[in-house]
């Protein structure tokens, strides 16, 4: 979020809300320590605020109309499927492309498909599974295959729990600090933890949007402890259960109730990438906003 201006003391932005809200310019004003602030979710949106509220200064008629029925604040107007989707589509997108990986690959189950989205192209040999470091893999120029791996699931379970957190903690994320971001921020806490679960492992057959999830987790949870400013996403209960959950793939449990083997290193490492992009992220925007002020 942006800090674009502070109102004076007996100024009402009422009328100036109103205004962002039927433009579409999600916003927050909040009480900071010297009066009411205005923060702008999504900071390509910071040159026409400026310009309202240039506007709204000189003369609060010269806004653009707003009608009764359109004034409302987003939680009145985000109710629908179509609504969400269109306030969320990097999300939407992430999860379609999940949904369509997952039925090419039959679960993972087509061997001849599956093999054009893991980390390395492989061929089974007899009962061997034989396949390239990650040098040779960049070399042949498949840098897709960084980022693949996080659309590939192997059980119905496995692609619902990923989906459902992710539509329910990214499209929230997503509205909040853009689209552009949100996408940046997916891309890198994928190809990192997929690379990093590849390294450590040796092993290429892996996928799943966990390591996401973890890291949209890790990243929506210490935001609001670094910025008060922030609404909380994650609870701190649901964060005590992701815990337990990153503990028990460390054992066999996961194995032994059907799931299969957990690719935790991705986990783990998707969370520790989810909370190290909430600091820069709370540094870029601090920063920012002191210099816009």
């Amino acid at each position: 979020m942006l800090l674009v201006y502070q109102f004076d003391e007996n100024a009402d932005p009422a009328l100036l809300s109103q205004t962002l809200w039927r433009l579409k310019i999600g916003h927050q004003i909040v009480m900071g320590k010297a009066g009411q602030e205005l923060w702008i979710t999504d900071p390509s949106h910071q040159t026409p605020t400026l310009q309202l509220i240039q506007l709204w200064q000189e003369n609060p008629s010269a806004l653009p109309k707003v009608e009764r029925n359109q004034a409302a604040a987003p939680s009145r107007r985000s109710g629908g499927l179509v609504s969400q989707l269109r306030d969320a589509p990097a999300t939407a997108i992430v999860i379609l492309a999940a949904i369509l990986i997952a039925f090419i690959t039959q679960l993972g189950s087509e061997l001849s498909t599956l093999s054009y989205f893991t980390i390395s192209p492989f061929d089974v040999v007899g009962n061997q599974l034989r396949f390239y470091p990650l040098s040779e893999v960049l070399a042949r120029g498949e840098y897709w295959r960084l980022l693949s791996p996080a659309l590939l699931h192997f059980s119905i379970m496995h692609i619902v729990f990923n989906t459902l957190w992710i539509w329910d903690v990214g499209r929230r994320l997503e509205k909040i600090v853009g689209s552009l971001v949100w996408t940046l921020g997916v891309v890198v806490i994928a190809i990192i933890s997929n690379v990093l679960q590849y390294q450590l492992t040796g092993n290429p057959l892996f996928g799943g949007l966990s390591g996401v999830v973890y890291g949209v987790i890790g990243f929506a949870w210490l935001m609001p402890v670094l910025s008060p400013r922030w609404p909380m996403i994650v609870s701190k209960p649901l964060m005590i259960f992701f815990m337990v959950w990153l503990a028990i793939g460390y054992t066999q449990f996961p194995e032994m109730i059907g799931l299969g083997r957990i690719a935790n290193t991705a986990h783990t490492i998707g969370l520790g990438a989810g909370l190290v992009l909430a600091v820069l992220y709370w540094l870029i925007t601090r920063f920012t906003a002191f210099k816009k002020i």
